[in-house]
């Protein structure tokens, strides 16, 4: 198993080396570093299902490098789509496994290979048509927050550009709101809580089906106070606001999570797979 990972590492290591360089490149790409530790994770939880993997029906891992090698090439020689290219350099690694080990491995640990998908980076184009829509959310969220408490702020548009004021103060709403790197940042923290924790399918798919709007409300919030700040001294930077209410988002958002299946299975409702999973 090791030799076989190690020799489909080398035949793909040009595509892993520009992965971790996209990572450290483009803001989008960077919330890709947590699927590894959300993946060891959920194998982690999912560790007694160890004894469960045994040698056999390899066919599916011959199809997976097949597959992968197709994708890595085209990807990289033939149209230079870089997002296939990982996809291939994935697949040739996840069939690696799977033919050294058996299907069984597939079966026993789907979560923690499904977010692996979640490696390859989305598309530049892809990103920012979809990071707009999510910046003026959290902007309009911001505005709206600030307006219940009494507090001047509002978007605008100059010279093509959007722009976040809150008193005083002009940011461009780029720097102010993170739009997608917060959404998946949050999905992947979601996946792992939901995947880790022993629920009912249905409670997971709601609660992943509600983690982007659970990220803009969140990051609406600690932008909001972070912003209040920066208003107010000019100690605070904007990479600071940026740096600060990154991290307050995923933390407010994990506690709102956490909380909401406690007040469901307080109000029992059927919330965990096992029953006495809700004692703990």
């Amino acid at each position: 198993m090791v030799a076989a990972l190690l020799a489909a590492a080398i035949a793909t290591h040009a595509a892993w080396i520009e992965l971790f360089r996209t990572a450290i490149r483009y803001e989008h790409s960077r919330p890709i570093v947590l699927v590894p530790f959300i993946a060891a994770w959920l194998v982690w939880v999912r560790r007694a299902r160890f004894r469960y993997i045994w040698p056999g029906d390899t066919w599916p891992g011959w199809i997976m490098l097949a597959a992968g090698a197709q994708f890595y090439y085209m990807g990289y020689s033939l149209y230079g789509l870089r997002s296939t290219w990982y996809l291939g350099a994935l697949l040739m690694m996840g069939g690696a496994l799977v033919v050294t080990t058996g299907v069984s491995v597939l079966k026993q640990f789907r979560p923690a290979w499904l977010v692996m998908l979640l490696l390859v980076p989305v598309p530049i184009t892809i990103a920012q048509m979809v990071s707009l829509p999510i910046q003026l959310a959290e902007a309009k969220s911001i505005t709206f927050l600030y307006g219940l408490l009494g507090f001047e702020a509002g978007v605008v548009k100059v010279s093509g550009a959007y722009m976040l004021t809150v008193g005083s103060a002009v940011l461009p709403l780029e720097s102010a709101c993170k739009g997608i790197a917060t959404a998946m940042s949050l999905f992947l923290i979601s996946y792992g809580f939901v995947f880790g924790t022993p629920l009912r399918m249905p409670v997971r798919l709601g609660l992943l089906a509600l983690s982007p709007v659970i990220a803009i409300l969140c990051s609406a919030l600690a932008l909001g106070c972070t912003l209040w700040v920066y208003d107010r001294t000019p100690l605070v930077t904007a990479d600071t606001v940026r740096a600060v209410s990154e991290w307050a988002t995923l933390l407010l958002a994990f506690l709102v999570i956490a909380s909401l299946l406690r007040v469901l299975a307080w109000a029992s409702v059927p919330v965990y797979e096992y029953h006495l999973a809700s004692e703990y």
